[in-house]
């Protein structure tokens, strides 16, 4: 199929869909199709995609969604069409309604049984269990059920980790105070957010998990690709240097050493055919300092804010969804390289962050053997006022780890 018989459209407008958009274009040429419904700072003044704002609540509303998206198929009646999204909702979405989107639209998403159980944290502890994967100790809170709480903290070693049980959950129920991670030190302390979050209305079940030790340098995340017959034909394994501390970003990785970890990228492509995945994915690991034990801690059907660390690394996921989109099996691809991966200044890679010698030298050696990788800096992409986004974008993300995470403590938090 020629370039211009396809079009990818991408559903955003962060980070992570500027590089969707970069990876289709350096993979193939292809010219994307980016949807959005607010101006921002990644996909303004771009010459590899074009993009169309359009009213808000379309994005939110199902209906309004598959007409947008049966409109865009009329005005390209030549072109197959890829939809590509990252975000929960969306990859629910999509799931939900291929039946009405399919053949013109290409899903690289699963079936919805298998992405409501990537999504769900209970089940997905279970998978893991059954593989004989380490998670957290944890424990799920019903907000409607306040009766229960207290024997649903008892079980439970403080400090703890709050987060929902279902990460579609996050945007719907934000403005009521939902938050992506909370911390808490104490049954009374936690027990004080579940009543607030009661007394705004949301009424969804927690996963209460207890907080494992260790900075933003014991964090993996591994990324990759299985194709339709279920042949995961792409993994790739990266070290967290240092993650986002703002609370909206709260459990990203803001800066990556590429590092292979085999055992990782194995365990993964177990967890990822047990729940039935297909296309992207992403997940997050913790490494115990106290025993070096790796604990699985996130699943997400999609492929990650910070999947162009793959890139980096020599993995191209465009590639492995063409060959997906055109029925043929991709060579296995895994970390070919060494590199950085960074939407941070380098110059946070120092000794107050990266405490141990030996792998600020690991960072030192990568940053020699290739240049750190900013998604947003593209010789593709060379507009003035990307530019000058990107210089204020990298003096902001300076000020905001000051301000959130001035040094690294012994949880990350």
């Amino acid at each position: 199929m020629a370039s211009n018989d396809l079009l990818p459209v991408v559903i955003g407008f962060d980070i992570a869909d500027y590089s969707f958009a970069r990876i289709f274009h350096e993979a193939a040429g292809l010219r994307s199709l980016v949807i959005s419904e607010v101006h921002r700072g990644p996909i303004e003044n771009s010459s590899i995609f074009d993009v169309q704002i359009v009213p808000k609540g379309t994005l939110a509303h199902e209906d309004k969604f598959v007409d947008l998206l049966h409109r865009i198929a009329e005005d390209h009646p030549e072109q197959q069409l890829l939809l590509l999204v990252n975000s929960d909702e969306g990859v629910e979405f999509a799931a939900r309604n291929r039946a009405a989107l399919e053949p013109r639209w290409f899903l690289p998403y699963a079936p919805i049984e298998a992405v409501e159980r990537a999504n769900s944290k209970e089940d997905f502890y279970e998978v893991c269990t059954s593989l004989g994967l380490d998670v957290p100790a944890r424990s799920t809170v019903d907000l409607r059920t306040p009766q229960a709480w207290a024997d649903n903290l008892s079980t439970l070693t403080f400090p703890v980790v709050v987060k929902p049980a279902v990460g579609s959950d996050l945007d719907f129920y934000w403005g009521q105070g939902l938050r992506k991670v909370k911390v808490f030190d104490s049954a009374e302390d936690a027990n004080t957010y579940f009543s607030s979050l009661r007394e705004s209305g949301v009424d969804i079940e927690l996963m209460v998990q207890e907080l494992i030790p260790g900075d933003d340098t014991t964090q993996w995340v591994i990324n990759g690709y299985v194709d339709a017959q279920g042949r995961v034909t792409a993994t790739g394994t990266g070290r967290v240097l240092l993650g986002l501390h703002q609370p909206r970003y709260l459990g990203n990785a803001g800066m990556i050493l590429l590092e292979p970890n085999p055992e990782l990228a194995r365990h993964a492509q177990r967890l990822v055919t047990a729940v039935g995945l297909r296309g992207f994915f992403s997940l997050d690991v913790k490494m115990d300092p106290r025993d070096g034990r790796a604990l699985w801690l996130d699943l997400n059907p999609r492929i990650g804010r910070s999947h162009y660390y793959l890139k980096v690394g020599g993995i191209d996921l465009a590639k492995a969804m063409l060959a997906d989109l055109a029925g043929e099996e991709s060579p296995y691809q895994t970390n070919a390289r060494d590199g950085i991966y960074t939407v941070l200044p380098m110059a946070l890679a120092n000794k107050t962050y990266l405490q141990d010698p030996q792998l600020r030298q690991r960072v030192r050696r990568a940053r020699k053997a290739q240049r750190p990788v900013n998604p947003l800096k593209n010789p593709a992409d060379r507009h003035p006022k990307r530019f000058t986004y990107r210089l204020m974008n990298s003096v902001n993300q300076w000020r905001q780890m000051r301000r959130f995470y001035p040094r690294p403590t012994e949880s990350g938090f």
